[in-house]
This record gives structure tokens, sequence and C-alpha cells, in this order.
């Protein structure tokens, strides 16, 4: 179980994927209507740490749960409750969905890729 929670360790994504961006608003200087619409959104959070350290952490009494237990069970789950849970699944990432996720993967995971000498 050890090894099985270690292995789901690993950091947050943090990163700029895009360094240059221009809005094209309806009433802004150097609106070109025969462009589509963009706008720019910028967040930001404060004190991530703090809030993060200031959550819930497993303590004891962790256990495997019961393999027949369903996706319609996983999803009546609270996200507040008492218990917390790990979950390692399989997922079908659609080929039609990696472009547009290819500055910022989904579902990250932390794996070594081993040898790589036939890469090309």
């Amino acid at each position: 179980m050890h090894l099985f929670i270690e292995k789901g360790t690993r950091g947050g994504v943090s990163m700029i994927t895009h360094r240059h961006s221009k809005a094209n608003i309806p009433g802004t200087i150097g609106y070109n209507a025969q462009e589509e619409n963009r706008h720019i959104l910028y967040l930001d959070a404060n004190n991530l740490y703090g809030w993060a350290m200031s959550q819930p952490l497993p303590v004891g009494n962790f256990q495997w749960i019961d393999p027949k237990v369903t996706e319609q069970d996983i999803l009546g789950w609270a996200d507040d409750g008492v218990d917390g849970f790990i979950l390692e699944v399989d997922l079908d990432y659609p080929i039609h969905l990696h472009d547009g996720h290819s500055d910022y993967p989904l579902a990250p995971e932390r794996s070594c890729l081993g040898d790589i000498d036939d890469v090309g």
C-alpha cells in the first residue's frame, strides 16, 4: 500500500504555455472585425501553500476498498466526506482531445521512460 501511494505522489503543474496573446475585442483600439473576437483572462490565486497546508491529511486506518465498488458508488461519495480515497484508474483519452490538451495534460503521472535509444 505504501508503494501504491508513493507512486501517485507528484508535484503540481506550474507553467506559462503561451508567452504572448493578443485580444481582439469590439470597441477597443486595434479591433479587427475580420478576425474572430479574442479575450484574455488572467487568473491568479493567493496563498495556495497556506490553503494546502490547512487541508486535512490522511493519518491512519488505511485499507483497500472492495474491488466490486462500481463507478456509480464512486460518483456517490461526498467530496468533503470524512473518508478520502486514492484511485488508480485506466482512462480512455480520445485522440481528438490530444491537440487541445497538449499544453496542459489532464491526467499527468510520474513514470520512468526507460531506454529511449529508439526515439525518432
